[in-house]
Formats: C-alpha cells, structure tokens, sequence
C-alpha cells in the first residue's frame, strides 16, 4: 500500500489599509481539499483462463460470509469446453478466482454437468455471458441466452428454440436450496417461434436490484426481437412482472417496435423517476435505428410499464448497448449513464459515445440535457459502463467506462463532483501497460476486496484474462482558516504582530478519536496537534499592499516507535531455494550435492521457489524496548542472476499480511513491500518462482488418398495435418541459462522409403526469426499451394467409422518409420513459445501399406535438450511424445469390403465349376473301378450227374478212381484248370465247358 500523501496550498495574505482587512477574510475563509487518484497500477493481480474461451467476457466482484469469509473475483468463460456428460461440447463455463498473486488458480464452479439431448441442447449454449453478485453475503446469478430447448427430436419436424436460461446460486456459489439451480427459464412452455418466445434468450443481461428484492432478466429476443423484461423474486420461485406485449393498435403505454432488441442492458435504481420508488432502466440499441433507453415501473397488474423514453441522437449509434446508475453529484436522485459505442464522427474523429444524464430532480420531460463524453475514432468507447462506487472516498459516486479497441484497449475512470461529472478522465487504465489486448471488454466494481475501506475493481478482455486493480487510502486535508478578530486595524500602531494558531484533527477529535497530526518545532506547553507562529507586520503605513505567504508542512508522525518516536527495527533476512506444486503451499528444498551447494532439474522441479523469510524481533528478549520496533515503509530488494528470472510470488495462507512484489522488465530485479509497517514480532515469508516445462498438444485428423504420379500440389497429396508443440515459461526469459533447444522426431517416411507424413511448412508464433533447421525438410518436393493457411482445429473425440480390423503404430524408435530430427533453437523468451507445423499425410501410403487397419496411431516424439556451462544446472527426462490417431475418411475403408453379392456369385461359379469337372471326369471313366471277380481267379463247375461220380461208382464196380488236378492251356493260350477223370480230359474253363 502506497503512503497516503496530503497536500496543502499556500495562502496569500495582503495588508495595506482598513479595506485589507476584509479582502484577508475573503481569501483565507475558502475550504479547498486536495486529492490525488488512488488506482493502483503497479501491484495489479492477474488471472488467466484457457486459451479462447472467452475467459473475462464478464465478471463480478462477490464476497461471501459463510461458511467463512472469502472474496472472489467470479469471470464467465462463455466458450469452455464441458466436463463429464457435456464432454465434447462447449456450453460455457463460469469461474471463481481467489484474491491471491497466483495467476493460474482460478476454479471451475460446477454448475450443470448433466444434459438431456432428448428435450436441451447445451452444445454453444454461452454460459457465464453475464454474471452479478448481490453484494456482500448475497447470491449470485450467470445466464447461457443460447441454451435450447429441442422438440420432436430426430424427426423430419425437429425444432431448436434457443429461450436461453439462468442459474442462481447461494453465497458460496453452491445450490443450497430449492431456489438454487438453473431452473430460472421463463420461456419454456410459452408460444415459440421467433415472433413469440422462440428465440427469447433469456439473460442477455441480468441485474439485481438494490433493495435485493427482485432479479430482472433482459430477454431481446422476444416477440421478433422487440425484447422483453422479466421480473422475478430470488426468495420465491415466481414471475413477478414483465414488459408489455406488442399491440396492433397504440395504447398509452407503447414503448419500443420490433427489432429494438429492448433488455440487451438492464439496471435499476431507487430515485430516478421519484426518491422513494424503485425504476427499472432497459437499453434497446436498435429501437428507432438510432437506440434508446426506456425507463420503467411497476403497476398493479403485474406489468412494468414505461414512463420516459431517451432516444439515441445518431443513426446505428447503438444507444443503450450499455446503461448504470448512480448518484454523481450526491444531490439524493440517481443519475443515468448510457453507452453508444457505435457513435461515429468523421470529422470530429469521434468513435463510440457516452451520455450522462444528470436527474433533473424526477422531471425527465422537460430537463433531460445529457453530458456526452467522446472516445477515440475506433474505440468502441462506452461498450461497457459501470458504476463503480465511491473509489476516493469524496462523496461522490465515480463511474468507468470500457473502449476496448482503443489502442490494446483502454478504461476510463470518471469522478463525480458538485457540478456533475468530471468530463476530463481522472485515471485512464491502459491494457498496453498489462500486456493485455481488448482490454475493457467488461468491468465490475463497488466492492472492497482488500478490506482497506476503499472499493476495488477488476476489468475482463476477450484475450482470456482478467485484471484486478485496488484502490489506495486518500487522505483528504481540509483547511479551514479563521481570522479573530474578523478585522485587522492597521492604524493601530501597538499591533505590530500577527499570531496564526494552526489546529489538526478538530473534527475528528470531537468524536472522540485520536489525533493524527503531529506539529513538529512547537513549544512544549502546547497539545501535539496545535502549532502557534508569530508574524511581524512590518510597513503598517505604507500606501501599497504588502502580501505575505503562510505554507504549512505536515509531517505524519509512525506509530509503533516508542515513546521516544524513533523507529528502531531489527529487519533479518534469511533464504533457501526449492520447490513446491502449483496448487499447494508444501515447499520442498532442493537438494544438495557433495559440496553442500543446492542442485535444480529442469525436469524434476516444475517450480524453482526461492523462499525467503524476513523477522522484525528484537535483538534482545531480556531488553526488548532496544529495537524490533515497527517497520515503516519496508520493502525487500531482489536483484536476481542473468540465469534466473522472476515469475512470481505468493505468500503461504498462514501468513495474514500478503506484500505484494512489482518486477522490472527483464526481471532482473524485484521489489516487494512488506507492510506499512512491518509490525513488531512479525514474519514475512516471500515464495517467488521461475520457470516451467513443455507441454505439447495432441491431435485428431483423417484424409482422403491420391496417387503419387498426379500429385502437382499440396492438396494432392493428402489430408492436411497441423501439429502444435507449446513450450511454457511462466518466468521470464531465459537468458544465459543456456542454450535450450526444441527437437522434434518427424517420422517422414516408412522403411520401405515410402512417404508417410510430407512436411509442408513450420511456422514459430512470436518468434518469426526463429529458424529451425533443417530448412530442406520442409516441401522437399516444392508442390505448390498455401501450407500456412488453416491450420486446423484439433478434433476430440473422433472415431472410426467401421469397427477395427487392425491397428498400426509407426515408431521411430520401433524402427517401424524413419524420422529426421527438427532442432529448434529456443532464443531469449517469456510464457510460451509456439511451434506449429502443417503437414500433409501421403494417402498412398497407408492404402498400400496399412489396407486391413481402420485405426492407426502415430507417434512424434519431442524433447528438450540444454546445453549449458552452469555445474549446478541438471535435465532428465525432458521428453514427451504426442500420439496422433489417424483415421480414413468414411468410404475409404469401403473399398476394401466385398458386397454379399459378388461372394454369392463366387460360390454358385464354384458350385457350377465343381460340378463341369465331375462330368468330364465321369465320362473319361476316371471313376470306372475293376471288378472283383476280374481281379482274382474264377473257378466254374460242371455238374456231374450222380450215376457218373467216382464215389457212387464204387458201390456197382468196387474200384476206387483217384482224382488228380493238372494246369491247362486252351487254343488260345490261357491256363485253364482241368480235372483228370479216367484218363480223360474234361476242360473247366473256355469255350468247350460244360453247362451248368
């Protein structure tokens, strides 16, 4: 916190005659006061979200109370992408970011994750486009105005009716009742269709009113986009009021025409139209081409109807995008501020407008001049308008206004005065000075986030950051001088001395506090807050006027030094470096080698913390009055190596007091203040680190094939491939640290010497001069065509179409792809250095190669390497590898599918093939076989009639005949078997036998 500082003016005191006297009283009795604009821009805390979605698009200041006290700064993110069921999609998210130096610990408030694609789509559905707060202890409400409602899902009749919705959530951003939730949709169940409530999205614009008593809701999408406002009790699940409905013939109570997009801004404010009545102020930016703001009230029918209507004063001025309220000139009516960011001036050079409207004590009719403040030519000066409280504390309310496309964007802080407004900016917030672009996109204030009395606030960009400024204590030293007696006889010659009593504090000494001045030189016998000085009057009779000059020099004295007032502190300071995770306060020092000397890796220590503990205890226990007194205006001087640079720092939560540390550029050298002062028996304890590790990204693509011999262009050869290699530094740059280098194994063909992924072009975000090498690699062929331009999305979650058959993994290292190494030099630099290249896969290639696999996985490798000089400096396992799967287009593995009815014909020719050859065997006799009979030798009998057998011959002659066997041969030369029976011959076999 920066000293408070008053400043005094001199007074001029002339003596001439009696007439002097009088002209002394009316110079010395003015009351000035003097003040000096108290944002500060040199302790400012940052906070950032993922990278395009829109993180800062809003915000709000909130505090809680219970369970315990706890401020936040809540930022909607409208493009996140979903968690769970809504993996895939991007429904928007909202944030709540802690008040602490860490930039990157804002978290994810779990809102809605469930889906029901049946009836709702919340793909796109731009949750956290608005958010409010309640205020200290109250609740919170953010809206998605494209969340849609879906109908006959699936059906030729499907409808997608974006109503839009809101959630309202406890004070510590959780659903604690039946209240909670985000069944806040007025459109449902109404008349859809875009000339109903159709396209109503709700939310657009939300507000709480500052009695607490309602939440109104702009929905412009209403009735063909004339817009409508809802009103509703966040204690009751009701629809209390809402805008009129159009009519087809006037009525007294008309306010705007289709297409005026009335509730694109909503607010409300007590003493507008009366002192004691609540009116609600709506902006409809197109109304009458030119803009307007409509002021509105309740009636007894549940209408909110309007009274006064301001019209924009130039056409597509946008009237009414943005409108506050507040009390400028503190005269008890609230003041009106309008924004037209889309005014436009040619000659004037004039780029987007504000208006103030000083509140002619309720008569809008008749004395409605307004006080409009110019932006710069391009500006989209008064896109966002925001009462943000009292920052000075001078009574008056301040406002600030947002012109984020002036320059890297700017805001500008108005103070309220006596007359009104200040029309020159008292402070102006340039996001060039915070490395933020389109800063001023959103602004939300009026809250004290440090607990010093003073409102802080904090300002979104659409370059995914968020900014929180605080607002220093102003001393405001009044003077009031009084002459006794009121005139001055300078014909008196016995008064030859002018006594001026000086007095501190007397108004705050009449209520009792202590004073807080202390007059330095004076007589003892005087209190500490009086000081009495003696002017002679020299020249009493001389005709011509003599002035004399009064300055006044206050000096504040330091509390906790004693009773002799002189701070005697006893400040040590002690060191060691380590590390600790992102997300807790755990430090771990860093190890040490054989020569007791603490060793970093780059690898193994995400964070290098340099931790460092300042005491204030007096040196003596037994005498402790000696010294340890309060430390006034300390602050801790780091003057880091070349080989370190600052990053950032954050004090453990044990630690009540936070100091807060500013950097130079190169940070080289930091400055922290410690407290004001560092009180007696404290400790300080300081973590600051330094650098970070690559982190790449994974892809998902697919292609179509062409052959080689056609190929002229880039396009020729394939699907386009973009791979994006992040290397992040959350310190700054590198310097003499060494020489680090980015490698990357390119796996550009397959061992076959087949082209598997053509380099097309390389590009290094942020660092054009960089040149990786080998240069050769890229477009060795030369096709033409624009490499560098769409560089894809990656796309999440993609899957084949057909089920997998197979699966490829080309490796360099497996030896399945032959890779070349892409050696980046990474020079001198900061946050993250981007290395993208686009590439082109070789169709051919996995057609031939890889014709049964649906899903192949290739692997590119990436490491960094240091080459440095520094004995302490150690890297391991700095490499990582980034798997890309790679799919066909649909159709593509369909060439390799055979139709049921070419393998039907195959069979039935094979059939009709089988049995043409059966039949031609068949007929060469292939299957004709010898008989048995054929094979062996046949023997055939005669018979013998009885009377001629030998046997039964006997009984008649008595002589027994022997029978003898012989081997034959008949004419033919064939050996027959013939019987020998009574010396003759009887052949068996052959043309001679006997029959049967």
């Amino acid at each position: 916190m920066a000293a408070p500082v008053g400043h005094w003016d001199a007074a001029s005191v002339s003596s001439c005659s009696s007439r002097a006297g009088t002209f002394l009283w009316l110079l010395l009795a003015l009351a000035s006061r003097a003040w000096s604009f108290n944002l500060d821009t040199t302790h400012t805390l940052h906070k950032f979200g993922d990278r395009g979605t829109f993180f800062g698009f809003s915000l709000a200041l909130h505090q809680q109370l219970t369970p315990e006290p706890q401020s936040w700064i809540l930022v909607g993110a409208p493009q996140a992408a979903g968690q769970g069921l809504l993996r895939g999609s991007r429904p928007g998210a909202l944030f709540r970011c802690p008040i602490t130096p860490e930039e990157y610990d804002c978290e994810r408030v779990d809102i809605d994750g469930s889906g029901d694609l049946d009836r709702e789509s919340k793909d796109n559905q731009w949750l956290g486009v608005t958010v409010k707060s309640q205020g200290i202890g109250g609740k919170v409400v953010t809206c998605a105005h494209l969340y849609e409602l879906r109908q006959r899902v699936n059906q030729p009749s499907e409808t997608r009716d974006p109503i839009g919705r809101c959630y309202v959530l406890s004070e510590d951003l959780t659903e604690r009742d039946d209240l909670d939730g985000g069944e806040w949709k007025f459109c449902e169940g109404r008349p859809q269709g875009h000339e109903q409530f159709g396209f109503c999205q709700q939310g657009l614009s939300v507000s709480f009113t500052p009695d607490n008593s309602f939440i109104l809701f702009g929905a412009p999408g209403t009735y063909n986009w004339k817009g409508l406002l809802f009103m509703a009790s966040p204690v009751e699940d009701a629809l209390l009021y809402k805008t009129l409905e159009p009519s087809s013939r006037p009525t007294p109570f008309e306010d705007v025409a289709h297409n005026s997009y009335l509730g694109f801004s909503v607010d409300s404010a007590l003493g507008i139209m009366s002192l004691r009545e609540l009116t609600f102020v709506a902006g409809a930016p197109r109304a009458n081409h030119t803009g307007a703001v409509v002021l509105l009230k309740k009636d007894n029918v549940y209408r909110l109807v309007p009274q006064h209507i301001f019209w924009g004063e130039e056409l597509a001025s946008s009237f009414g995008y943005s409108v506050a309220t507040t009390d400028l000139n503190m005269d008890g009516w609230t003041d009106l501020i309008v924004g037209a960011p889309n005014f436009f001036d040619r000659k004037a050079e004039i780029g987007g407008a504000v208006y103030v409207y000083l509140n002619p004590f309720g008569h809008w009719d008749d004395h409605a001049r307004p006080i409009r403040l110019n932006g710069t030519y391009d500006s989209m000066f008064g896109m966002t308008v925001n009462s943000i409280g009292d920052l000075d504390q001078d009574g008056y309310g301040d406002i600030a206004v947002g012109a984020p496309f002036d320059g890297d964007g700017k805001v500008f802080i108005y103070r309220g005065s006596d007359s009104g407004i200040e029309t020159k900016p008292a402070q102006v917030l340039d996001g060039r000075d915070f490395d933020v672009k389109l800063f001023g996109y959103s602004i939300s204030g009026g809250l004290d986030i440090d607990n010093n009395q003073y409102p802080d606030i904090a300002v979104g960009s659409l370059n995914d950051s968020v900014v929180l400024f605080r607002s220093r204590p102003v001393i405001h030293v009044i003077r009031e001088i009084s002459i006794e007696p009121e005139y001055i006889d300078l014909e008196q010659h016995n008064c030859q001395a002018l006594v001026v009593h000086f007095e501190a504090d007397t108004e705050r000494r009449k209520l009792g506090l202590p004073h807080r001045v202390h007059f330095l030189g004076r007589s003892s016998l005087e209190p500490e807050y009086t000081q009495a000085e003696e002017v002679e009057l020299h020249r009493q009779r001389h005709p011509v006027c003599t002035s004399a000059v009064f300055q006044l020099h206050v000096n504040f004295l330091r509390e906790g030094c004693g009773s002799d007032k002189i701070c005697q502190s006893n400040l040590k300071l002690s060191y060691q470096f380590g590390t600790r995770p992102l997300t807790s306060d755990l430090f771990t020092p860093l190890p040490t080698d054989e020569d007791d000397v603490q060793v970093f890796s780059l690898s193994d220590q995400r964070l290098v913390v340099l931790e460092i503990t300042v005491t204030n205890f007096p040196s003596d226990p037994l005498n402790p009055e000696e010294d340890g007194d309060d430390a006034h205006a300390a602050q801790l001087n780091i003057t880091l190596p070349n080989t370190l640079s600052y990053a950032g720092s954050r004090v453990p939560t044990q630690v009540k007091f936070q100091p807060q540390c500013q950097a130079n550029q190169n940070g080289s050298q930091v400055e922290c203040d410690l407290g004001n002062p560092v009180k007696r028996n404290t400790k300080v304890r300081k973590q600051h680190r330094n650098f970070g590790v690559a982190r790449p990204h994974q892809l998902f693509f697919s292609g179509t094939v062409m052959g080689e011999s056609a190929m002229t262009s880039l396009e020729d050869v394939g699907s386009p491939v973009d791979f994006e290699f992040v290397v992040a530094n959350p310190g700054q740059a590198l310097q003499t640290l060494g020489s680090a280098f980015l490698n990357i194994m390119w796996p550009y063909e397959l061992p076959n010497e087949k082209w598997l992924l053509y380099p097309a072009s390389l590009r290094f975000e942020g660092h054009p001069d960089t040149q990786c090498t080998p240069a050769e690699a890229f477009n060795p062929l030369q096709l033409q065509g624009s490499s560098s331009a769409g560089f894809l999305q990656s796309d999440e979650g993609q899957v084949p179409t057909k089920g997998s058959v197979g699966r490829a993994t080309p490796d360099c290292l497996l030896g399945s792809a032959r890779c070349i190494v892409l050696q980046c030099p990474l020079h001198s630099f900061s946050g993250q250095a981007v290395l993208k290249v686009h590439a082109r896969l070789w169709n051919s290639s996995f057609i031939e190669e890889f014709p049964a696999v649906s899903a192949l996985e290739l692997l590119v490798h990436a490491n960094i390497t240091v080459k440095s000089s520094i004995k302490h400096l150690i890297l391991r396992d700095a490499a990582t590898q980034v798997a890309v799967m790679i799919y066909p287009e649909p159709g593509l593995t369909d060439q390799y599918y055979i139709p049921w009815w070419i393998i039907l014909i195959a069979i039935l020719a094979g059939i009709l093939l089988l049995t043409l050859l059966v039949c031609i065997l068949w007929k060469c006799g292939f299957f004709r076989r010898a008989h048995y009979k054929d094979k062996l030798p046949q023997y055939h009998a005669v018979k013998i009639p009885r009377e001629d057998r030998p046997q039964f011959q006997t009984e008649k002659s008595g002589v027994v005949h022997k029978k003898e066997w012989e081997l034959c041969l008949d004419p033919e030369g064939h050996i027959i078997t013939c019987f020998v029976i009574t010396n003759a011959l009887i052949p068996l076999n052959g043309p001679g036998q006997v029959p049967y």
